[in-house]
């Protein structure tokens, strides 16, 4: 009942004296807006209740045999399976780009390409530098030409003579003259100095002449003296010990000569043995390393070509000619053919979503076009964003040929667990009575409360395992309504009350 009065407490709050300038005038007016009210009240009590009411009969469905399924819902995008965004590995001048947005590509096509030239020139130089390695491991391995073996032998036979010579000129020097070489320069010696007596002794006869110096008692006696002079040095020399620079001079040449003769010995035996180990193995290393430098000369001027991947469409192009390559020039190549759709599903759902599961999606810019799907991915970790938890799901989709742009926004309903050939009631026809579920069964015309076990159920129909048949009637309980017609003010069956100031 809607009732309406007066606050007097606010009177009472009044002082005395307030109470007395109130006029008979302020009285009268309270008390014609309270009987308004009294008015205004009771006649929408009157039209509440004098409202007819309506009632709806409940509505009967059978009991039906089908298949119920639970979902999970989520939303998400469109994503290329097969995508690829290319750039060139190797740094230079772009020099041609082939292709633009939108273009359908083959997969080994080439896309854009760069300028070549110092490429090139690497290239050639790797080339140059392994074959001359080659060249060197080459010799190595080869036996031995029989003229170097020859020569080699004959620098050891002249090492060999020089080295005896200068042995036999160290043990003479050192081991004095003979006693034969003494007697030799002794007889030489007085032999020389006989002539010398015997040119003197001629000279002497003739001295007082004037023309002495042009006659040949003059130079007979010079050259007695000489040779005189001469067989003297040689007999002191010969009598004298050796002097020590001429000993070591001597032992000089006999250490050059055996270091000869060990160096020419070294150089045949090199010869009749082949190449040392460790010079093959740094040959060999040498090949190695300046092959790698011819790979990675000639992989540089193969990644100067940008070659597509797959087959697809040009999606982005973010290079033009003469540019400098870097981190922003690429060419997108993505696959329209085979596409899925990543969702993100909360943690309180994750658990119900196995790999495999079925999946509906349908596309907020392809409203006929509904496809079918599985979830074929499940990410491990989570992503957190305002508190919230998800996790990505990807779901494969059958696209029948349907074009579907990457990015696309797809509404997704993962089927989490469906039973088939059950019996179904609307949610409605459910109801909680204690701690049983119970259903109203239309029997003789009458509603029988039957308790029921319930299985899976979604948004609009439950599984009826226990309780009830296929064809059994359920009723569905309706509620009874009232339709008031209160009219304001003025209107219908109202009246509106004038105050006066």
């Amino acid at each position: 009942m809607l009732t309406m009065g007066v606050d007097t407490r606010k009177i009472e709050q009044k002082t005395p004296r307030a109470r007395r300038k109130m006029g008979l005038g302020s009285v009268l007016v309270l008390l014609i807006a309270f009987l308004a009210s009294a008015g205004v009240g009771y006649t929408v009590y009157q039209r509440v209740n004098a409202a007819p009411t309506q009632t709806v009969p409940d509505q009967v469905v059978p009991v039906t045999k089908g298949t119920i399924s639970a979902t999970v819902s989520a939303t998400g995008n469109v994503v290329a399976d097969h995508q690829a965004k290319l750039t060139f590995s190797t740094s230079g001048t772009i020099k041609q780009v082939n292709v633009a947005l939108g273009d359908k590509v083959k997969a080994g096509q080439v896309l854009a390409t760069l300028v070549t030239t110092t490429l090139e020139n690497k290239l050639a130089i790797a080339k140059s530098n392994l074959h001359t390695a080659q060249i060197r491991l080459d010799a190595l391995k080869a036996p031995a030409n029989p003229g170097d073996v020859a020569a080699a032998q004959a620098g050891v036979v002249s090492a060999q003579a020089s080295l005896t010579k200068a042995q036999g000129d160290l043990s003479k020097l050192q081991a004095g003259p003979t006693q034969d070489d003494i007697t030799m320069a002794k007889a030489d010696l007085a032999k020389k100095q006989a002539a010398l007596q015997q040119a003197q002794a001629a000279y002497d006869k003739v001295s007082w002449r004037s023309d002495i110096g042009s006659r040949p008692e003059a130079v007979a006696l010079q050259q007695a003296t000489s040779d005189y002079q001469a067989s003297l040095a040689a007999y002191n020399l010969k009598i004298a010990p050796p002097k020590p620079e001429d000993v070591a001079t001597a032992k000089k040449n006999v250490e050059s000569a055996t270091s000869a003769l060990a160096s020419a010995q070294a150089k045949l035996n090199q010869l009749n043995a082949g190449a040392k180990q460790t010079d093959l193995d740094a040959a060999e290393e040498a090949v190695h390393s300046a092959s790698l430098s011819v790979v990675q000369a000639q992989t540089d001027l193969n990644n100067a070509s940008l070659v597509a991947p797959i087959a697809g469409t040009v999606a982005a192009v973010t290079m033009n000619v003469g540019e400098q390559t870097s981190g922003n020039s690429y060419i997108t190549i993505v696959d329209p053919s085979s596409v899925r759709v990543d969702v993100t599903v909360g943690e309180t759902d994750l658990s119900k979503v196995t790999l495999g599961k079925p999946a509906r999606v349908g596309f907020d810019a392809l409203p006929d076009t509904n496809l079918q799907g599985k979830v074929v991915a499940i990410a491990p970790n989570s992503t957190v964003q305002q508190g919230v938890v998800t996790y990505l799901v990807s779901i494969r989709l059958d696209t029948k040929g349907v074009y579907l742009p990457a990015g696309m926004t797809a509404n997704v309903n993962i089927v989490v667990d469906q039973r088939d050939n059950v019996l179904l009631v609307p949610n409605r026809a459910v109801r909680v009575q204690g701690r049983n579920r119970v259903v109203d069964v239309l029997v003789d015309g009458k509603p029988e409360t039957r308790p029921v076990t319930v299985g899976l159920s979604n948004d609009q129909m439950t599984e009826i395992a226990n309780g009830l048949q296929e064809g059994d009637q359920v009723v569905i309980k309706t509620t009874t309504t009232v339709a008031p017609r209160v009219g304001g003010f003025g209107g219908p069956g109202g009246g509106m009350m004038v105050f006066p100031r």
